[in-house]
């Protein structure tokens, strides 16, 4: 790997050394993983796993409102959810009875990090593949899919999900997501959306995928 290819990587402006380290350790993994791909795709997860990373640090920096340095063990599957990892019911159980048995009951920074890495490249995995068929849909390439579409989508592939439980879906979420409907969704003169962006997009898939 030349020095002009080592110098693509984006600076690590993270609040923590530790932060610093952790990614390191992955990219440096990762380039003895991928040697035999693209340097694009490479390049590519790096950019991916330095951004999620830097995401979860400012994450665990919002939910320590007293500044503690550390947070109850039970919140790690809602703030891994938050960052886009797949914690269903069965995985949250098993994570539980694993803390207890390890008699943990709160993280730090650095065991957030860690325990965030057990999943981290299933994230950058769906994530490709969300943005893959997202563009597929987009049939007038405008960054929005057609919500009637998306439903005759998710009625032919995988698990049967009826109109209803989506539109109750988009429901709450336009209610509990009002700063991105301006961006990400596109409402009709009821106040309906008709189009979804991206990011609403993977938290309805991320969200049905669940279950």
């Amino acid at each position: 790997m030349d020095l002009l290819y080592i110098n693509k990587i984006p600076e690590l402006n993270y609040e923590n050394e530790v932060t610093k380290k952790i990614v390191l350790k992955i990219i440096h993994k990762l380039d003895k993983q991928q040697k035999e791909e693209s340097r694009n795709t490479n390049f590519y997860n790096r950019s991916k796993i330095i951004n999620f990373f830097s995401e979860a640090e400012l994450l665990f920096k919002y939910h320590d409102i007293e500044k503690k340095g550390e947070l109850d063990i039970k919140l790690f599957p809602k703030m891994a959810r938050q960052l886009k990892q797949i914690y269903d019911i069965r995985d949250i159980k098993r994570f539980e009875k694993e803390m207890k048995t390890k008699k943990l009951s709160k993280m730090n920074l650095p065991m957030f990090l860690t325990l965030l890495k057990r999943k981290l490249f299933q994230t950058i995995d769906d994530d490709e593949t969300f943005k893959k068929y997202f563009d597929v849909l987009d049939m007038n390439k405008n960054k929005k899919i057609n919500l009637d579409q998306l439903k005759m989508y998710l009625g032919l592939v995988g698990d049967k999900i009826s109109h209803e439980e989506i539109n109750s879906f988009i429901s709450y979420y336009v209610e509990n997501n009002k700063k991105l409907i301006q961006n990400d969704l596109t409402l009709d003169d009821k106040n309906l959306p008709t189009e979804i962006g991206l990011t609403v997009y993977k938290d309805i898939l991320t969200y049905f995928k669940n279950f």
